[in-house]
């Protein structure tokens, strides 16, 4: 396309040259003659000058606020510094612009000055209807000489993501279970001490639960062996996000809501991140807004997934009871 244009410019150009070549011959005129001169040495000071602004040319970028809520304006701010007397005033920005949970592959471009020894700064606001991380990344920059003859390609390098964060809704009321389990071991209580210290491993007796067997040591002796705390297991809250493809907005906006009422009430949890790349869980203790927002950051960061998210958890923590499931449409105890 760039080709195409500047051929249409070479076209005009060489034009105009022929009709005012066509008036020196046939009218003699010496400031034609002079004129005409001048119009076939432009060209190549054009390229020249096209060349040497090119290399001294450059694009920046930056966030101005960290993270913003869905609906309002995402902006970022554009420096384009020209450290050349050459000003560039045609430089086209090629960038693709998109939701991690939406991907899209589109090219869009912007078209900004370049002025002579300028340090120029531009915000471009771009409208943001979906919670996640969006992305702005640009590698070319475009930059064509006065005359427009060519086009000179420079690698310039623009990557930005920017957290939008869910907007809160009504969660009606949910009685909250408290999770017990294997993985609760050694997650650190809010006194500081494990929440789970076993005294001593022994042999089964009646009345002992199911759970606190040992079926590795069991397995090994032949026999049921039970774990025998040093004292009653320290209980607390445990939020599952579930983020299935196509429903990301609905378990975010779910998740933020819930967990910042809990946080209001002093209501501490932990927050369970499932990564599909490797199905593996990563534990995150929330107890304020600044952690709530780290929370759901680490969520978007992870791609949605079609998988049974809780399948998955109990696959991992067989023994574990209390998960509170952030589901698309509900909040579900078990």
């Amino acid at each position: 396309m760039e080709h195409i244009k500047n051929a249409l410019y070479i076209v005009s150009y060489v034009l105009m040259v022929a009709a005012l070549l066509i008036v020196s011959v046939f009218f003699r005129q010496v400031l034609a003659s002079v004129l005409l001169i001048f119009l076939i040495i432009l060209p190549f000071i054009s390229l020249y000058a096209g060349s040497y602004g090119a290399r001294h040319i450059s694009v920046s970028a930056s966030l101005p606020a960290e993270c913003v809520y869905e609906g309002d304006d995402f902006r970022i701010r554009l420096t384009i510094r020209n450290t050349s007397p050459v000003p560039m005033l045609r430089c086209i920005l090629d960038y693709t612009f998109c939701n991690m949970y939406k991907q899209d592959d589109r090219s869009f471009r912007m078209t900004l000055p370049g002025e002579s020894f300028a340090n120029e700064t531009y915000d471009v606001s771009f409208k943001t209807a979906l919670p996640g991380v969006f992305t702005f990344d640009s590698d070319l920059l475009l930059v064509s000489d006065p005359l427009h003859f060519r086009t000179f390609r420079i690698k310039n390098e623009i990557h930005i993501r920017c957290y939008i964060m869910p907007r809160t809704i009504p969660i009606p009321y949910v009685p909250l279970t408290m999770y017990e389990g294997e993985a609760a071991d050694e997650i650190v209580s809010e006194s500081g001490e494990l929440t789970r210290d076993i005294r001593q491993l022994r042999e089964y007796r009646a009345g002992d639960r199911l759970k606190d067997i040992h079926w590795k040591a069991s397995a090994q002796k032949g026999e049921l062996i039970a774990k025998e705390y040093e004292r009653s297991t320290d209980l607390f809250y445990l939020l599952l996000p579930e983020v299935k493809k196509g429903e990301e907005e609905k378990v975010l906006r779910r998740y933020y809501s819930l967990g910042k009422a809990m946080v209001e009430a002093s209501m501490g949890f932990i927050c369970s991140v499932f990564d599909p790349s490797d199905k593996s869980f990563e534990d995150l203790r929330v107890s304020d807004a600044d952690s709530l927002n780290d929370s759901i950051c680490r969520i978007m960061e992870h791609k949605s997934t079609s998988e049974d998210v809780y399948a998955n958890y109990m696959y991992q923590n067989p023994e574990c009871t209390g998960v509170i499931r952030i589901c698309p449409e509900e909040i579900i105890n078990t």
